[in-house]
């Protein structure tokens, strides 16, 4: 019977390719007649694999489909597709261990019903898009806040999700991301050219898209569909193992559109049907090369493994792989000052540990890899990859530290000619903050632990000039109650704006304090600076704001000291001049001599020499 099945099997497929042909030339008659062979010769191969080896892979399925369906059904009247629970129908699954496509696969071919071709004959837009591109984190709510009338029957115990939804031209698997989303995914067989004389092909479909709606699931069925006979007549199809992404979204013209992305796991790649415009790829990164851009890629898949963890085998050269990378960027945060690793000491070290207990998990013979551990696996890769890209790595002018650009020097403060203005109003702290922040945004790209320490370094640094600013601001109020006060016009008048310098530098503190908060994510970090520094002055205005709070309660003091050196030498006491005009000036020459060390070349500018020892720790 089967050898039967198999010669009218590929008589059909003969047929198909002979139609595609055609199909290059002539229009929808061909294109319809190609549909309804394509429907035949999947459902048949379909039945025809099941029936040779159903009794020797299945019977764990087979026993449970012989048990009585005692799960009460739901209603999915209001998308148009069937539900079935997963104690009853459990169709399909393969295993991503050896990379290689079983020759008894049993899956989800691509069936699809003549009745949706006829309607649906012309797909929605189809436009390339990339896995950090999928809205899942930003779409909005659908939930509604309504009260549910739901009565629960008598003895129901059965209150599961269906695990399988028969869409009428796919199968879809229900899958629950770990941060608890519900998404899609099904599995097709194609071949790897159209005239189908090669190797078949796995694929697997994700979507976030409600395919329980059914406009959602012919469209999508319909994208699917283009988008696998454009990559199989184009040769695209060249891995056994290749995965489908695709999402709904409307442009701006209102229309439907269809947004993709093909991975191959083996490559750790993203592909495409068309030329795709890489630059939203890069972000802030330029001077990229062939070479260097795998690691954008590679970054993007990982990403696409965050998104869709199910489906995916933890081989022991990955756990090696993340293990070596943390484990070096461990030893280089420790012993540098300077180190490009994504994460601090503690939190590498956390992550370690948590790379060690999943070692004793993932690779026992008889482990069953679960998504959460798919996930951690993930989130890790993705973070390490995307730092690589970030600093060249792999190429002549890789970055070899946070503080070092990989582009051309620029001598910044040479060019800078506002801050040198502000630097003699502001007691030269914006020079200051502008090394820092230069330190922190390069190549308009932000380190993470570099920049938590930079914040962590500014909140600490207003909160004490809020100490300060209340100290001065209550000092002031304290002189000005002194009755001798109200006879000098001009220290009362230096003494009040004393104390509008400390209200001043207490209320920025405080507002520059409250705005600290970008420090817990490096994603509103990078937009922060990118957006404070768009202007042409934009990191220079950024130093001078971070300078205010300092240079606002300096300039309290200074007014508070010339108020009180006012009472002092307006006076016709001569021995009042003769015994405070020394200590005057002795003060004066220390807090000169302070200002004076700081302006000097020398004073904190570190030679070669001495960034090398900073650089290997010693």
């Amino acid at each position: 019977m089967y050898d039967a099945h198999h010669v009218f099997h590929k008589l059909l497929a003969i047929l198909r390719t002979m139609v595609i042909k055609l199909a290059r030339q002539f229009s929808y008659s061909c294109y319809i007649l190609q549909r309804i062979l394509s429907t035949w010769t999947s459902r048949l191969m379909r039945s025809g694999v099941t029936n040779k080896n159903a009794s020797s892979r299945h019977e764990c399925r087979e026993h449970r489909s012989n048990e009585p369906n005692i799960s009460p059904s739901l209603d999915f009247s209001e998308s148009g597709h069937s539900a079935q629970p997963h104690s009853v129908f459990q169709l399909s699954e393969h295993t991503r261990t050896d990379g290689s496509l079983p020759d008894d696969v049993e899956s989800n071919h691509v069936s699809v019903s003549i009745v949706t071709s006829l309607r649906d004959s012309a797909p929605s837009i189809l436009k390339p898009m990339t896995a950090s591109d999928v809205r899942r984190y930003s779409k909005k709510s659908q939930i509604q806040r309504t009260d549910t009338a739901f009565v629960i029957s008598a003895g129901r115990k059965d209150f599961s999700i269906p695990d399988k939804i028969d869409a009428g031209d796919l199968i879809w698997d229900c899958q629950i991301h770990p941060h608890g989303t519900l998404y899609f995914s099904s599995e097709q067989v194609t071949w790897r050219d159209p005239e189908m004389e090669t190797t078949m092909v796995q694929i697997t479909v994700f979507t976030d898209a409600d395919i329980r709606k059914q406009s959602n699931s012919d469209v999508i069925a319909s994208c699917v569909r283009t988008l696998l006979d454009q990559a199989q007549i184009a040769g695209h199809l060249e891995d056994t193992l290749t995965e489908l992404t695709v999402d709904l979204s409307t442009n701006t013209d209102g229309g439907l559109e269809c947004r993709y992305y093909f991975v191959a796991p083996d490559q750790r790649v993203l592909f495409w049907e068309t030329d795709f415009e890489a630059m939203n790829l890069f972000g802030e990164v330029k001077g990229v090369t062939n070479g260097h851009m795998k690691y954008a890629m590679e970054a993007e898949y990982w990403m696409h493994r965050e998104l869709y963890p199910n489906d995916c085998k933890i081989t022991p050269e990955l756990h090696c792989e993340l293990q070596a990378m943390i484990l070096h960027a461990y030893t280089d945060t420790i012993f540098s000052e300077v180190s490009l690793a994504p994460f601090d000491t503690d939190e590498l070290q956390r992550a370690l540990s948590i790379v060690d207990y999943l070692n004793g998990i993932v690779n026992k013979p008889d482990s069953i890899t679960n998504d959460q551990y798919i996930w951690a696996y993930a989130r890790l890769m993705r973070m390490f990859t995307r730092a690589r890209f970030s600093n060249f790595y792999g190429e002549i002018g890789a970055r070899l530290g946070t503080d070092h650009s990989v582009y051309a020097e620029d001598n910044y403060l040479d060019r800078r000619p506002i801050v040198k203005l502000f630097n003699l109003i502001l007691f030269g702290s914006p020079s200051s903050h502008v090394r820092k922040i230069d330190s922190v945004w390069v190549d308009q790209s932000v380190n993470r632990p570099r920049w938590k320490m930079f914040m962590n370094g500014l909140t600490n640094e207003w909160s004490g000039l809020a100490i300060y600013s209340t100290v001065m601001l209550a000092v002031d109020i304290s002189f000005l109650a002194v009755p001798a006060i109200g006879q000098r016009p001009s220290a009362q008048i230096a003494l009040y704006i004393s104390s509008l310098w400390s209200v001043a530098s207490l209320v920025v503190s405080a507002l520059l304090a409250q705005s600290g908060g970008h420090q817990d994510s490096i994603n509103r970090a990078t937009a922060f600076m990118t957006r404070m520094t768009r202007s042409l002055h934009g990191k220079e205005n950024l130093a001078i704001i971070f300078s205010l709070p300092y240079a606002l309660v300096i300039w309290g003091m200074v007014f508070f000291f010339l108020a009180l050196s006012l009472v002092i030498f307006l006076s016709a006491n001569v021995t009042t001049w003769c015994t405070v005009g020394p200590a005057w000036l002795l003060v004066i020459g220390f807090i000169g001599w302070p200002v004076w060390a700081a302006r000097c070349s020398q004073i904190g500018r570190p030679t070669s020499s001495m960034w090398i020892r900073r650089k290997i720790g010693t």
